[in-house]
């Protein structure tokens, strides 16, 4: 079994976003995508998408863009990012889904025996990657909620399990949030992130890391050159 994992697609082909103004690393980018995609995903495989999908407000605007996801290979799963203000409940987006798609929000899945959860976190005030106002502190508290409803739902009888959050849950030094503290009895094994992104000369491989059991990896598009990134293969 062969899981992949790529957060921040920021597709938008039914709105003007084009995303090279912020770099040309970003120019065609859904092409890059969707050649690295294919050259090495199998029907088979498992893809992570931890969020920032796309750009589009409304669900049904964000049509063509699932579309291009559910028509590459492998069956996805997704959580929402900051900007995915598409999303709203969790049963429209289901309802909207493709089949290859799978969206979580206070749930979980089990992929044969390897169990995935995930939430959205939010900025994280302890964490010191972005300035947090006060705000933000209250959705992080709710964002540790909902993280702690998915991995409930999971429960055991797993053999491996992932998280999946848009925000990351540590610092670039290795410093633990409230979230990633929290899932210490949970007993996780792979955590995979996004959100930040090239550009303001921080150095992101220090997110790439495993602290006690669980192995931290930074997965966002611009960072992996947009070529989804293979996790577990076995």
């Amino acid at each position: 079994m062969r899981i992949f994992a790529i957060s921040d697609l920021h597709l938008s082909f039914d709105m003007s976003k084009p995303m090279d103004i912020f770099g040309p690393v970003w120019h065609d980018h859904p092409q890059k995508i969707k050649d690295a995609w294919q050259s090495q995903v199998r029907e088979g495989d498992l893809v992570l998408i931890p969020g920032d999908i796309s750009w589009s407000l409304k669900l049904e605007d964000a049509r063509h863009d699932l579309e291009f996801i559910a028509d590459l290979p492998g069956t996805k799963v997704i959580i929402k990012g900051n900007h995915d203000y598409w999303w709203t409940s969790l049963r429209r987006v289901k309802q909207a889904m493709p089949a290859s798609i799978i969206p979580l929000q206070n749930t979980s899945l089990v992929f044969e025996d390897i169990g995935i959860s995930g939430s959205r976190l939010w900025i994280d005030p302890d964490l010191n990657l972005e300035e947090a106002s006060e705000k933000d502190r209250k959705i992080w508290e709710r964002e540790i909620t909902r993280l702690k409803l998915s991995l409930d739902d999971l429960g055991g009888g797993v053999r491996k399990r992932i998280i999946m959050s848009h925000f990351p849950p540590i610092s670039l030094d290795g410093k633990l949030s409230k979230a990633a503290r929290m899932t210490n009895d949970y007993q996780c094994d792979i955590w995979i992130f996004g959100h930040m992104h090239l550009g303001n000369n921080l150095d992101y491989n220090g997110f790439n890391r495993t602290i006690d059991s669980t192995r931290y990896v930074f997965v966002s598009a611009d960072y992996l050159d947009f070529s989804p990134i293979l996790i577990l293969d076995e």
